[in-house]
């Protein structure tokens, strides 16, 4: 009478497991290059039956060959290495300029905008965005330039222009990554905390976006610039995004 099949993944490994041990105990006095060869012959074959009981036979649930971890793992590693960080005013830009490239979150700290109440003065972020290196393969923060900061100032001198945001209102905290990963990082974060102003959350968005003329793309005002007037190449934009 054939073994009836495992009930779960947990009982699979347990039973390939023990055939596993009864196979090497038989086999430990063969010495011969056959012996070894069928050794691993019957790995393989252990090997291929625990991939076909844990996924099933189905294509669609196949395992990701290479990967760097659970994307959720990831995001809660970066929050907790962020949270851990001290807020920086916003304001202090204009006295530090460090190297580097990586992801960087914005806080509100206000009590101006009923809108923000929920996060305002807490550790969800109102903005999450990342900043690339001068050098994609760079491998050190120097070489990455002068990104994060940058990047931040540009963020601040929007916020600064707008007629109902106070700069004094703002805190950041930032972080540099490896060459590579902030696109990846910055999207778990996003994930993690769906900040308002990001365009993923399709709430606030349009902080990020740059000065183009009204008439060089035919640019629509972004629902920031609507909420938060002052960034005078949007201001010229006659027709709300929506």
């Amino acid at each position: 009478m054939p073994k009836p099949e495992p009930k779960s993944p947990a009982d699979a490994r347990k039973r390939l497991a023990e055939a596993l041990l009864h196979e090497m105990l038989v086999k430990k006095d063969r010495t011969t290059n056959a012996a070894d060869k069928e050794t691993v012959s019957v790995l393989l074959k252990l090997r291929d039956e625990i991939s076909r009981v844990i996924v099933g036979q189905s294509p669609e649930r196949a395992p990701v060959e290479i990967t760097l971890g659970r994307p959720d793992g990831i995001a809660r590693y970066f929050a907790f290495c962020f949270v851990n960080r001290d807020k920086q005013p916003l304001t202090s830009l204009a006295d530090t300029r460090a190297p580097g490239a990586g992801v960087y979150a914005i806080y509100y700290h206000g009590e101006d905008h009923k809108a923000y109440a929920p996060v305002s003065c807490t550790e969800t972020p109102i903005y999450v965005g990342k900043a690339d290196p001068d050098e994609p393969f760079a491998d050190s923060a120097e070489r990455q330039g002068f990104a994060l900061h940058n990047r931040l100032k540009e963020h601040a001198r929007s916020i600064a222009r707008a007629s109902n945001l106070s700069m004094a209102d703002f805190y950041f905290r930032s972080a540099v990554v490896q060459s590579g990963m902030q696109a990846a990082v910055e999207a778990f974060m996003i994930q993690l905390f769906k900040p308002i102003w990001n365009k993923e959350m399709k709430v606030c968005y349009g902080i990020g976006k740059h000065g183009d003329s009204a008439e060089t793309r035919k640019n629509k005002r972004s629902p920031w610039d609507t909420m938060h007037p002052g960034r005078s190449w949007a201001d010229a934009t006659l027709e709300d995004q929506r």
